[in-house]
């Protein structure tokens, strides 16, 4: 899932760490896995520890002759993108961009002078139906924004229209920066077909993730001490459904708030490995584990119980935001990019964490932004790269905070009050135990509609909790065997 203002339907906002070349995920595996599954997770984590660790600047295998601009192996100076002569840049992105992109664009045209970056947002319903189309176009952009998971960026790399960018996380060292686990969901087989591992085929510096906002006026009130721990968060429930409060504030009629509410709920009882590897399409790998089982059963739960009052499945995401700044429920769990508009309302009587799990570290429904791509076909892959690399730089880190984001790059940045501080903090701890579970609907092209349904049907009770497992495991087998039916036919038609 990521912001919600990419659109209708659209996934919500949706991150220093250690060195690459480490075990992906952490936490305790799933003891209910089969062996099978258990190898096929075993198998992803080789695969990207391998494609994190092959030599610098390889790029994964990939030849000079496919890289636009030739390979690189030091960052792109001002004079060589002054080579370009007077040039254009263009570029397309999200229309929630457009705060970031208002404050950057001027610095890096500061910079680099000779480049007059000529920029077109997009709702995100928009763009991603259009995006394939217009990148295998006669004149495509230089850098345009796409989407983890299949139905974007998966399309893009299967065309082969975007220029992996290996050489490139290798020259700026971000390879060395970002641990091997986040950076798997932007690594794509040259076939667009197996998700997390293989190129790197974009970057992202701004950081999504969801965690639980805290009203602190009602903590004091109800003689709560913020939760740290998930069992002082269950606690925390419990005691303000006993004082008549409503524990948590919840707007579903987007789909998605529910299902970041389960993966909140997931990521304290399944190893993020295991959640990474069905989401990236493993085979052997199943929604139906028992962890998830539990979390199913607990968020249902929680609905039963009043946790999370009445009549959510009518309310907006952003309606639910507007209710709890103005009292309504004692906890929000929700991405952090809401907290601009809890902050503007609360503001010090905001709070914001992820929290822990029995073993201290951290895990949460998350992920990079909307990555950044550059087209296979540019013929200005130097100005180009010279926009990834200051965008994922201070610089770049600093307009994002100044935006009301919240960035990858945390160290040097000033973050504009104590919320976006907490998340900041939040987030680089996120990021320094390889927590992301990433996204349910990133596992097949039609797995947002299905599990936001399917969810919403596990409230109200007219699924069960197997029934809904099966459900959403029927949508990820269907995926599958129509990618592997569409790799049989192509394999051969090449023969």
């Amino acid at each position: 899932m990521k912001r919600p203002d990419r659109g209708a339907g659209n996934c919500a906002r949706n991150h220093e760490a250690p060195a690459a070349c480490h075990e992906t995920g952490r936490g305790t595996p799933n003891p209910a896995r089969n062996k099978r599954t258990t190898a096929a997770v075993a198998a992803l984590g080789l695969a990207v520890t391998l494609a994190a660790c092959s030599v610098p600047g390889a790029g994964g295998g990939t030849s000079d002759e496919q890289l636009a601009g030739g390979r690189i192996t030091k960052p792109v100076s001002p004079d060589k993108v002054k080579k370009l002569g007077k040039t254009d840049l263009r570029i397309i992105a999200d229309s929630g961009e457009q705060g970031f992109l208002k404050k950057f664009v001027p610095l890096y045209e500061k910079k680099y002078p000779n480049v007059d970056v000529k920029v077109e947002t997009k709702a995100f319903a928009d763009f991603s139906k259009t995006i394939v189309n217009t990148m295998s176009g006669d004149n495509p952009p230089d850098l345009v924004q796409g989407n983890q998971g299949y139905g974007v960026d998966g399309l893009l790399v299967q065309s082969g229209l975007l220029r992996p960018i290996d050489d490139v996380a290798h020259a700026y060292g971000w390879d060395l920066d970002l641990p091997s686990g986040a950076t798997s969901q932007l690594r794509w087989s040259s076939d667009g077909r197996i998700f997390g591992s293989g190129n790197l085929y974009g970057i992202s510096q701004s950081n999504e993730y969801v965690g639980v906002f805290s009203n602190k006026k009602k903590l004091k009130k109800l003689g709560i001490e913020e939760p740290k721990t998930w069992a002082d968060f269950t606690e925390a429930l419990k005691k303000a459904e006993k004082n008549g409060e409503q524990p948590i504030m919840l707007g579903n009629s987007d789909q998605y708030p529910a299902e970041q509410l389960l993966g909140t709920i997931q990521a304290q009882k399944q190893s993020v490995s295991a959640s990474r590897a069905w989401v990236n399409g493993v085979p052997g790998t199943t929604f139906a584990t028992e962890a998830n089982r539990e979390s199913a059963e607990t968020l249902r739960d929680w609905a039963k119980k009043g946790y999370l009052g009445s009549g959510y499945n009518g309310v907006s995401s952003d309606d639910a935001v507007t209710k709890f700044t103005g009292g309504k429920g004692v906890f929000l769990v929700a991405g952090a990019w809401n907290a601009p508009a809890i902050g503007k309302q609360l503001k010090d009587d905001a709070l914001f964490t992820i929290p822990e799990k029995p073993d201290g570290t951290v895990a949460a429904a998350g992920s990079f932004g909307l990555p950044w791509h550059i087209s296979a076909k540019t013929e200005k892959t130097d100005a180009a790269i010279a926009w990834l690399g200051m965008m994922q730089g201070e610089e770049g880190a600093q307009a994002m905070a100044d935006a009301g984001r919240l960035p990858v790059r945390t160290k040097g940045v000033t973050m504009p009050d104590k919320l976006a501080e907490r998340q900041a903090a939040a987030g680089k701890r996120l990021l320094d135990d390889d927590g992301q579970t990433y996204y349910f609907d990133w596992a097949s092209n039609s797995m947002m509609t299905t599990i936001g349904s399917a969810t919403q049907d596990l409230l109200t009770g007219r699924l069960g909790t197997d029934a809904y497992l099966g459900k959403v495991q029927k949508d990820w087998k269907g995926f599958r065997a129509d990618q592997e039916k569409a790799a049989e036919k192509k394999s051969g038609a090449d023969k």
